[in-house]
């Protein structure tokens, strides 16, 4: 590369610049790639004008300009955009005389150039960067950006679902469709992937010729692989490496040959549906289901409402679902349902029903004439109910998790092409478990806590009503005293106090320091007294004996 084809700047001179007349007008001033310009400022620490910047400043609005920090970088290189190879912008950039010392003594040790990783964001997160007249365009980017390679990305969204590769891109499924559409791309159509797990072999739609763009550059939407619940994505409660592990389960899930052994769980349980149906009372032809049942007398799972002869049926898809839950760490309990990451996790799995006009059978046609003919000689009969219509299984289930979600049988697809569906959905189901779990266990705790608050508060309040009663009974006791000893210095100043005077005197200050609380003298006869005790139980009554 010559010297004439790298245009040389100062940091704060490319930083004015930027902020005078924007990003893309720098890059066509000198030359620059775009995409390469973003990635110097971003090595080189240089803030550039957000999204939205030169519109609000267009209006007349207030706008920020973020200053520009300090660096070790001094120097930057713009490459020219005509050269075949270019030096990358982390290559070009020149570090400060400081630095330089250390450079010298050891070339092999330098410091990582700090770089600020924020880009400039595009007016719309996924919207792709089509070049003008279709040329290719493959840059090297940084990672808020993706490249689509038009083969590349064509055999991906035939290797795997489209949502695994938005994952991979870090974008969500819609805008894969949308590229796949700008690169004339064709996916998979839908039921494609229940066709594979179901072992089946679609037709792969071949890659057909273009000579339209075959490269394009998009903003990646969230860092990594995560995923959040706005996308739709499955599964985003589990860390990446669990995800991974269901989605390939998923993907294997198969149902057994009829004669394949079943899961001893369900050969356990093949019992209790057969001695409940064995004892079913309910005739022929009425409507079967849980509504039909009180909630005592509530059929146990898959009792009542699946036909004998769909039942194998239903055996082996269980067969199939609990197998890999039990591959993934998972459990089955022995009324069938499921610990799915410690959660219980119930299905509920019916056969629908045709309904049909019901044939009037020979005991029904003969109560029908009974009935008429107590009519005609005006007597009194009850007339017959008979219903109006039959419901006869018709081999078509329908599996349910999640309330309002179920998978079932169609005239087109049936439930073994969904096992992978079904199985992911029980993991979501169990999510939703553990949220619902929490959310009762900490609604008991604050509960269990108010009580103990109030309890702990209703002690002290009574704890608080003695003290003051005690303390009133003591003020009480006090104030006797004092009036005791009020009496006894208005006979000590008297005159002329005799003997027994006297020895009352004595005898009452002694009383007095027995009332006293701050005393509590103990008496000879009455010894001590509880002065926190309410007046009756202090009082000291004669006693007869």
């Amino acid at each position: 590369m010559t010297e004439d084809q790298i245009k040389k700047m100062s940091r704060g001179q490319l930083y004015n610049e930027i902020w005078e007349i924007s990003v893309a007008g720098v890059a066509k001033k000198y030359n620059v790639h775009y995409v390469e310009l973003l990635k110097l400022c971003n090595e080189a620490d240089i803030p550039y004008p957000p999204s939205g910047y030169w519109t609000q400043l267009k209006f007349g609005k207030a706008v920020t300009k973020t200053p520009l920090p300090e660096s070790r970088v001094i120097e930057v290189s713009l490459p020219a955009n005509s050269t075949p190879k270019r030096k990358t912008a982390a290559a070009s950039i020149a570090v400060t005389e400081v630095n330089k010392a250390k450079v010298e003594e050891n070339p092999d040790s330098n410091e990582a150039v700090e770089y600020n990783e924020t880009t400039e964001k595009q007016h719309k997160a996924e919207e792709v960067a089509t070049p003008p007249d279709n040329r290719t365009t493959y840059r090297t980017v940084d990672k808020k950006q993706n490249i689509y390679n038009r083969e590349k990305l064509y055999e991906e969204v035939w290797a795997k679902p489209v949502v695994d590769v938005a994952a991979q891109y870090a974008v969500s499924d819609v805008a894969i469709h949308k590229i796949c559409k700008t690169l004339n791309i064709p996916v998979p159509p839908r039921g494609y992937w229940s066709k594979i797990r179901a072992g089946a072999k679609p037709k792969k739609t071949p890659l057909p010729k273009t000579k339209g763009v075959t490269e394009i550059i998009g903003a990646r939407t969230f860092e990594g692989v995560k995923v959040s619940n706005a996308t739709g994505q499955p599964l985003v409660f589990l860390a990446e490496g669990e995800k991974q592990q269901v989605h390939l389960a998923a993907r294997q899930v198969k149902v057994s040959p009829e004669n394949a052994q079943l899961h001893k769980k369900i050969v356990a349980y093949r019992s209790v549906v057969k001695e409940w149906n064995k004892k079913n009372m309910r005739p022929e032809g009425t409507q079967k289901g849980f509504s039909n049942y009180s909630y005592s007398n509530r059929p146990p799972f898959l009792a009542g409402v699946i036909s004998d002869e769909t039942l194998s049926r239903v055996y082996r898809i269980l067969d199939a679902i609990y197998r890999q839950v039990e591959s993934l760490g998972g459990s089955v309990n022995n009324d069938l349902s499921l610990q799915v990451r410690s959660e219980q996790v119930y299905l509920e799995v019916f056969e629908a029903q045709d309904e049909v006009k019901h044939q009037i059978t020979r005991q029904e046609a003969k109560e029908i004439l009974i009935y008429e003919d107590a009519e005609r000689h005006h007597t009194w009969a009850s007339k017959p109910n008979i219903r109006k219509y039959d419901y006869v299984f018709n081999g078509k289930l329908r599996i349910c998790i999640r309330k309002g979600r179920y998978f079932r049988d169609t005239d087109t697809v049936n439930i073994e092409t969904r096992l992978g569906d079904i199985l992911i959905e029980l993991y979501e189901e169990s999510e939703v478990v553990r949220l619902d779990r929490e959310a009762r266990e900490e609604a008991k705790r604050k509960q269990e806590e108010e009580e103990r608050l109030r309890q702990e508060r209703r002690k002290r309040f009574n704890e608080e009503v003695d003290r003051t009663i005690a303390l009133t009974n003591m003020a009480q006791d006090y104030d006797t005293a004092c009036k005791i000893r009020a009496i006894i210095s208005a006979l000590e100043s008297a005159e002329n106090i005799d003997e027994e005077t006297s020895s009352w005197i004595d005898w009452a200050k002694k009383k007095a320091e027995w009332f006293d609380p701050t005393i509590s003298r103990t008496d000879e006869f009455l010894g001590d007294r509880n002065h926190e005790e309410c007046e009756e139980r202090k009082t000291r009554k004669k006693t007869y004996w």
